[in-house]
C-alpha cells in the first residue's frame, strides 16, 4: 500500500480523544516525516541501480559482430606492414645480391691483374739479376773501360757505342722492373680490397636474406590467423566487413625503411576511415564506376594504368600478388603500370619514393597515392577524390575515398 494511503487509512480507522488525538496526529507526522526521509535514499538508490543496470545492459548487448570484423581488420593491417616490409626487404636483397656479384667480379678481375702484375715482375726480375751479375763480375758499361781496354780509335768507337746500347737496355729494363713492381703492389693491394668488399657485400646480402626470411615466416603466421578468422565469420559479418572501418586501436606503423624519408604532411583521417576499407558499401558493378576525370594535368600512363586497374574491379585480395587476377595493394599499382609500359618495384615504400612529388591540391587521375607514416599502403588517384585499390583480405580491388587514410604523399609517373 502507498505511504500517503497508508497515513489516511490509519486516521480514518480511530477516534480520539483532543488530547490524546493531539498526540497521535503529532506521533504520525513525525512516522510520516521519517517515511519520506527514507524514500529519497531508497529512491536515488533504485535510481542508481537503473543507471548500473542500463551500464552492463550495454555491454551484454554489444554486438560480438563489431568486435569480430574490427579485430580482423587490425589483424589484416599488421598482415599488410609485414607484406610491403617483406616486398621492400626483397628489393633490398636484391641489390645487396647485385652488389655481392659487381663486388665478386671486381675481386677476380683485380686478382687476374694481380697475376698479370706478378709475371711481368718475374721477367723483368730475370733481366736485372743478369745486370746485377755483369756489374758483381767486373763489368763496367761507362766510356772509362772503353777508353782503357779499346786498342785503336776505331774500337774505342766501336766499344762506346755498344756500351751506350747496353746503359740504354739496362736503364729501360730496370724502368719496366720499377714499374711492373709498382704495378703488382697495387694490383695485391687492389684485390685484398676487392675481396674485403666481395666478403661484406655477401655478409650484408645474408642479414638481408635472414630479415626476408623472418619477415616471410612471421606473414605466414599472420596469414594463417586471419584466415582463420574470416573462415569463422557468419554471412553478416563478412557483409561488415566491406562496410565498417578498422579498429581505432590498430597497430603502431612500422618504421620507415631506409632511404624513405618521413612526411611531415601527412595528415590524420576523419574518424572510421581507413583505405584497407571502403565505407561505401557493396563493390559496384564495373559500368557504375566514376570515369576517371580530365583536368589537364597527370600523364598518358598514368591515364592507361587507372584504366587498367579498373578492370580489375572485384578481383581478390592475396598478400604478394601482382596479377593478373590478383592483387596485394602495390602488386596493382605495379601491373596497372605495366600495361602502360613502366616498371615499378612491388613496393608500396620503392613506389612512394619513386616518380614525380605532387602536392595534394594537384593530384591528377594516375598519380600514385602511399598511405599511412610508414607508407605501407598505396592506391592510384583515379579523379573526384576517389581512388581504386586492392584493400585488404576478404574485400576486392575496388573504389574508395581517397582521404580515408592518413595520406604520406603523392607521387606522379
Amino acid at each position: 500500500m502507498p505511504f500517503r494511503n497508508l497515513f489516511e487509512t490509519s486516521l480514518s480507522s480511530k477516534r480520539l480523544e483532543p488530547a490524546v488525538e493531539g498526540r497521535e496526529i503529532l506521533s504520525l507526522h513525525r512516522t510520516h516525516r521519517t517515511i519520506c526521509s527514507l524514500k529519497r535514499p531508497v529512491a536515488g538508490a533504485i535510481a542508481g541501480l537503473t543507471i548500473l543496470g542500463s551500464a552492463f545492459a550495454g555491454n551484454v548487448m554489444a554486438d560480438p559482430a563489431d568486435d569480430a570484423v574490427a579485430k580482423l581488420n587490425e589483424l589484416s593491417r599488421q598482415a599488410e606492414q609485414t607484406t610491403e616490409a617483406m616486398h621492400a626487404a626483397q628489393l633490398d636483397l636484391d641489390k645487396k645480391l647485385a652488389a655481392a656479384k659487381a663486388a665478386d667480379s671486381k675481386h677476380e678481375a683485380a686478382a687476374a691483374a694481380a697475376e698479370v702484375a706478378k709475371n711481368d715482375l718475374a721477367t723483368y726480375q730475370d733481366s736485372v739479376d743478369k745486370i746485377a751479375a755483369a756489374q758483381y763480375m767486373g763489368g763496367r758499361t761507362d766510356g772509362i773501360d772503353a777508353i782503357l781496354t779499346a786498342d785503336s780509335p776505331q774500337g774505342l768507337i766501336d766499344q762506346l757505342s755498344v756500351q751506350r746500347v747496353m746503359a740504354g737496355e739496362m736503364a729501360a729494363q730496370m724502368a719496366n722492373f720499377h714499374s711492373a713492381s709498382d704495378s703488382a703492389t697495387k694490383a695485391e693491394a687492389d684485390s685484398a680490397k676487392s675481396a674485403s668488399e666481395a666478403k661484406t657485400a655477401a655478409e650484408q646480402a645474408a642479414a638481408v636474406r635472414a630479415d626476408l626470411q623472418s619477415k616471410q615466416s612471421k606473414l605466414q603466421v599472420q596469414i594463417a590467423i586471419v584466415k582463420s578468422r574470416y573462415t569463422a565469420l557468419t554471412p553478416s559479418q563478412r557483409q561488415a566487413l566491406a562496410a565498417l572501418p578498422p579498429a581505432p586501436a590498430a597497430a603502431p606503423p612500422a618504421p620507415a625503411p631506409d632511404g624513405l624519408p618521413q612526411n611531415p604532411d601527412a595528415v590524420p583521417p576523419a574518424p572510421g576511415q581507413d583505405p584497407s576499407i571502403n565505407a561505401a558499401g557493396p563493390n559496384p558493378p564495373v559500368e557504375g564506376l566514376p570515369a576517371p576525370s580530365d583536368n589537364g594535368g597527370g600523364t598518358a600512363a598514368g591515364a592507361i594504368a587507372v584504366q587498367a586497374a579498373l578492370t580489375r574491379i572485384g578481383d581478390p585480395y592475396v598478400w604478394g600478388a601482382a596479377g593478373p587476377g590478383q592483387f596485394d595493394c602495390s602488386g596493382l599499382v605495379m601491373w596497372a603500370f605495366q600495361q602502360a609500359g613502366i616498371s615499378l618495384p612491388h613496393s608500396s615504400y620503392a613506389q612512394a619514393a619513386g616518380g614525380q612529388a605532387v602536392s595534394r591540391d594537384q593530384m591528377q587521375p594516375g598519380d600514385v597515392v602511399s598511405y599511412y607514416s610508414d607508407a605501407s599502403h598505396v592506391g592510384i588517384y583515379i579523379g573526384d577524390g576517389m581512388m581504386v585499390h586492392a584493400s585488404t583480405f576478404g574485400v576486392p580491388v575496388r573504389v574508395a575515398p581517397v582521404d580515408n587514410a592518413p595520406i604520406y604523399n603523392v607521387r606522379r609517373y
